[in-house]
Order: structure tokens, then sequence, then C-alpha cells
């Protein structure tokens, strides 16, 4: 993400949907060619990050990743 404008992984206030899915479409096919991309992704599950596209994944992603991963401990 070094050099990456934030906007692109966070979003002004105010983003209507259409602009919202194009700006994470922009940000997750850079998230795609990240070498830390997996560690991002489990940082921003475990804390958890609220809000941007982290390791690839939006909120409403990542709320899933979590809950996936919750299951899948809680079945070991």
């Amino acid at each position: 993400m070094p050099g990456e404008d934030l906007v692109l992984f966070f979003g002004p206030d105010g983003e209507r949907q259409p602009e919202r899915e194009i700006r994470e479409r922009k940000a997750k096919q850079i998230c795609m060619g990240c070498p830390v991309r997996t560690d991002c992704l489990d940082y921003a599950v475990s804390r958890p990050e609220k809000y941007g596209t982290w390791g690839g994944l939006n909120e409403d992603e990542r709320a899933s990743e979590r809950r996936r991963r919750m299951r899948r401990a809680n079945a070991a």
C-alpha cells in the first residue's frame, strides 16, 4: 500500500454506492498483488478493523471471514 492514496482504501465521507464499488474494486486489485495481503487481512480480522479495504476484503466481507474463522475454531 505504500504510495497509494488512502482514499482508495478507506473512501471519502458521503461516498455513494456506485463510486464505492468502483473504488473498492481498484483497492482490491492492488491488494491482490501485495506481498503482505494475508498478514494485512489477519490483522484486520483479529482487531477487528471496522472501516476500509484490508487484505482485499471490505467491511462486510471481513465480518463474514471473521465469522467463518470463529466457526472453524469452534469446530476444532
